[in-house]
């Protein structure tokens, strides 16, 4: 989910998931789903309520996304609105000393009695009317007070536009926030309805959601033209994160989203996805961060960790423990997930969701 964030974002974002996905080990060949609606007809209702859930949480985090799109431009619409306001007051605050400065010399000239009355800031609106101040005032003065009810005239109308979009804005983080309870409510439902399913039923679930991820990353692959990377393995534990494809949604400060946001428990282990080097780092939109480069010339990045396993830069195997889930950087305001890429060759990053659900789920 950059304008300087309310509580939401300054207030926000997905708590998510745990599909469960690949928790069984694959029994041989393809799983039909005639084979799952068998082994689950005992357990009908709650295959059901779990597929369901995935559905539900699946629009909220959509919808969820949009509600943040409109938020961040509604937050540098409230930025030009307060930048504009506070340009007109300053230009406010110099004509006004011009004025006072005349009613000053007039004053000094015997031009004016009683300049008291236009030192005072907020009988200006009554000086500027006297006929004393009127007949004796230059025609700069005059100008200068046509400049005057201008602008406080201006002043008035961004001040009306400064509430109306406040009041827009916190709508809108308000709608965001139901959002988000959404997904926590699928969150508990999906797990509440996967538990309750069958042995049996568990497995041949698990292992036909992974092979039709499987059948759908490969056609995705094809047509987004995303590389393969080799043998790779989930980056948390399959089953305990949700994600969706969020490849190029708009982020603040006119940047696309350039990884997949895999949301689980503050505190779940993150995986090295293949062997290699990692390299502790950390930035301000990242926070703590894990850069991965594999032996196969690719690199991974790991974002918003709660820690790390280690320091400096050390060698890992596949599986390795390198971190553990958080919201650190500029999703501190958001729930814990875990910011994954994948950048082939070391270079520009892809979009990693088809490579990332075929393992994961």
């Amino acid at each position: 989910m950059s304008a300087k964030k309310t509580p939401l974002r300054v207030f926000l974002v997905l708590s998510i998931a745990a599909l469960a996905a690949s928790l069984f080990p694959a029994t041989s060949g393809a799983v039909t789903k005639t084979q799952v609606e068998q082994a689950c007809a005992n357990s009908r209702a709650q295959l059901a309520d779990y597929r369901a859930a995935q559905q539900d949480f699946e629009e909220a985090a959509f919808a969820y996304e949009g509600v943040l799109n409109e938020v961040e431009f509604l937050e540098r619409r409230q930025e030009r609105i307060q930048n504009d306001y506070d340009s007109k007051t300053e230009e406010l605050g110099d004509v006004q000393s011009q004025l006072e400065e005349q009613a000053v010399q007039m004053y000094m000239m015997g031009g004016f009695n009683n300049p008291g009355i236009i030192l005072s800031a907020s009988s200006v609106d009554q000086v500027m009317t006297t006929s004393e101040f009127l007949s004796s005032a230059t025609l700069g003065g005059q100008q200068s007070i046509d400049e005057i009810l201008a602008f406080k005239g201006e002043l008035s109308r961004y001040q009306e536009d400064l509430q109306d979009n406040h009041d827009e804005l916190k709508a809108k983080e308000a709608e965001a926030q139901d959002l988000l309870n959404q997904q926590e409510s699928a969150m508990q439902a999906e797990r509440s309805a996967y538990d309750k399913l069958e042995g049996e039923c568990k497995e041949l679930t698990a292992q036909y959601d992974r092979e039709q991820a499987e059948l759908a990353a490969a056609a995705a692959r094809r047509a987004a033209g995303s590389v393969q990377v080799g043998h790779f393995i989930c980056p948390m534990t399959p089953g305990r994160t949700s994600f969706i494809d969020s490849w190029g949604f708009p982020r603040p400060g006119g940047r696309t989203h350039k990884g997949v946001d895999m949301f689980a428990v503050r505190g779940e282990p993150v995986y090295a996805v293949q062997a290699g080097r990692a390299s502790a780092s950390s930035n301000s939109l990242g926070g703590i961060t894990v850069h991965l480069r594999a032996d196969t010339g690719h690199t991974y990045y790991y974002a918003h960790l709660d820690s790390r396993s280690f320091s400096g830069s050390i060698r890992v195997n596949q599986g390795d423990v390198i971190g553990y889930n958080g919201n650190t950087g500029n999703a501190r305001t958001t729930a814990p997930h875990l910011h994954f890429e994948i950048r082939p060759g070391g270079g520009s990053p892809v979009n990693p969701y088809p490579t990332v659900r075929a393992a994961c789920y």
